[in-house]
């Protein structure tokens, strides 16, 4: 919260519902990550939680909406740190 002149800036709902999305990603990839070394098995966590994803969201969203979010996760995927390390999940 900042102050300028005399009016409290409160956070946005957005920007509280970013941060709650943020989070929530972050700690189930954690624990994906975590889960498929346990299980020493990457591909199978990767496709069952793909599945349990594109059928989720193509419920919520529809399924063009579904295809568009999974196209962006490529997207950013191919352009991080990833892409030259597919086997490091952290």
């Amino acid at each position: 919260m900042k102050f300028k002149n005399n009016v409290v800036d409160f956070p946005s709902p957005l920007s509280q519902k970013k941060k709650k999305y943020i989070m929530i990603r972050d700690e189930v990839e954690r624990i994906l990550a975590q889960y498929a070394q346990d299980q020493d098995d990457l591909w199978a966590v990767a496709l069952a939680s793909g599945r349990f994803s594109s059928m989720t969201l193509a419920k919520i969203e529809g399924s063009d909406k579904a295809i568009e979010f999974f196209r962006n996760c490529l997207e950013t995927q191919n352009k991080s740190r990833l892409a030259s390390n597919p086997t490091d999940i952290s």
